[in-house]
């Protein structure tokens, strides 16, 4: 199983500039969840981007061939932030745009499908990159933001975007509540190999070029 690179982020300039930035922003939070569009800014006016506005439809940054999509994940604040690195974390909208056709076919059918939409997502985002940087290699990556909700350690890492191998995994019908129809009732698990836990959505925190903040 081929598992995405983790990538340098930030000089040590643009990291100093995003610290100072980041908490700068915070204390004029006034205490609320740390959202997309505050980190988005952030990341941009450090690294010297034009802010193109966050949004929820298109890929966060885009610029001279980078693209990055920002995933933003809550972590408690009763441990240290990197207390997390080396653990399996799930983010539930990194496939928020996949749909599933039908709960009555076979769990494994839908799973590659599932996995193929995804797939395409991430092509057609790599093709808008290339093409806004003028045919340039397109350099594709999802950055993870994790923030204790009391907004006083953040940790960032970005790693390389690859589309999954859905020979990879298995998966498996299973209730997740809540709702009236079927539908609504049921997810499809993906699992890889016999791990006992979903990993569709799920990303492991690494320490190695990841940003304390």
């Amino acid at each position: 199983m081929k598992r995405p690179k983790t990538l340098p982020a930030f000089d040590k300039k643009q990291k100093e500039t995003a610290h100072l930035l980041l908490a700068t922003h915070v204390a004029f939070m006034m205490g609320r969840k740390l959202e997309e569009a505050d980190w988005s800014s952030v990341y941009c006016r450090a690294k010297n981007i034009p802010e193109r506005g966050w949004s929820n439809l298109n890929i966060d940054v885009m610029y001279n061939g980078l693209g990055v999509e920002h995933k933003m994940l809550g972590v408690a604040s009763d441990k240290p932030i990197q207390s997390v690195c080396g653990t399996r974390l799930m983010h539930p909208a990194a496939t928020r745009s996949i749909r599933i056709a039908s709960t009555d076919a076979n769990p494994n059918d839908v799973m590659r499908d599932v996995l193929t939409q995804y797939a395409d997502v991430i092509e057609q985002r790599r093709a808008k990159v290339k093409e806004n940087a003028g045919g340039s290699e397109a350099d594709l990556r999802t950055g993870w933001m994790l923030w204790q909700s009391s907004l006083r350690e953040f940790l960032y890492f970005e790693e390389e975007t690859i589309p999954p191998d859905h020979g990879d995994y298995f998966a498996e019908w299973r209730e997740s509540g809540g709702g009236t129809s079927k539908s609504e009732q049921e997810s499809v698990g993906v699992r890889n190999g016999d791990r006992a836990k979903t990993i569709l959505n799920n990303h492991s925190s690494r320490s190695e070029d990841s940003t304390v903040l």
